[in-house]
């Protein structure tokens, strides 16, 4: 009997042993958990939020997460304030309800007055260039759409667009500027406070103006630039115009 080896078996056979003495497989490392936020959730949570309430700690408890975690996403609220704005600021597409091409340029105009101001900080991502995107070309392109079927060439419809901005984000900035100033007193205190602080012999004219018209009506109306403009605009004559049924969206009898 060979006593050795049979203490050798027994000993390799023991719970615990020979298994523990052997290295362990080197086990594959994961990859971590997926990041669990995404921009657009970020931006989405934030506009859940009632404005006057969002701030970065705000949109990071809605959210559970840490507020370090968001600024992997955005720079800060003033950031978050302006990707907001651009998602709001999208305005519905016009919808062809047989109006005349007057009145579709009127109700873009509407529109774009009504986010502008309720979205000042579009104005500043519009300046920053970086409002332009998928929805406003989807946007533009069912307005070319429609003044196209109403005569006019793609190159005009370019300029009655942004012709009307110009005219509506003008306001706008007026419009903003005149609520700001409301918090002193408004547009006439604002500029009687600085006369006050002029010679008395100093800006005659301006003194006298503001004795008679200390804050013009036209300061936040877009709608008197808008219509002067589109009073110069004719479509193109040379531009065959479909069926009027059609461009109504009433099914041709044919």
């Amino acid at each position: 009997m060979n006593f050795e080896l049979d203490f050798r078996n027994s000993f390799d056979n023991m719970p615990g042993m020979t298994q523990n003495l052997q290295p362990k497989r080197a086990t594959r490392r994961s990859a971590g958990r997926p990041r669990r936020l995404t921009l657009e959730a970020v931006v989405e949570a934030s506009c859940a939020l009632p404005r006057e309430e969002l701030d970065m700690a705000s949109v990071a408890a809605r959210l559970k997460v840490g507020v370090a975690t968001l600024y992997g996403y955005v720079e800060g609220r003033e950031h978050l304030l302006r990707l907001m704005a651009e998602r709001k600021g999208q305005i519905a597409p016009i919808v062809d309800r047989g109006q005349s091409w007057q009145d579709i340029l009127r109700e873009h105009a509407d529109g774009l007055y009504r986010t502008a101001m309720d979205w000042p900080e579009l104005i500043s991502q519009i300046m920053q260039g970086g409002v332009f995107g998928s929805e406003e070309a989807h946007y533009l392109e069912n307005l070319m759409t429609l003044l196209i079927d109403r005569g006019f060439s793609a190159a005009q419809v370019l300029d009655l667009y942004y012709g009307i901005n110009q005219a509506v984000l003008g306001a706008a900035v007026t419009g903003t500027y005149i609520r700001a100033a409301a918090n002193r007193g408004g547009h006439a205190q604002v500029l009687q406070r600085f006369l006050l602080e002029q010679p008395q012999e100093a800006l005659p004219r301006l003194r006298s103006a503001l004795q008679t018209n200390p804050q013009p009506g036209v300061l936040t109306d877009y709608r008197q630039a808008a219509e002067r403009f589109i009073a110069q605009c004719q479509p193109d004559p040379t531009i065959q115009q479909p069926p009027a049924q059609k461009a109504q969206g009433v099914p041709s009898a044919e």
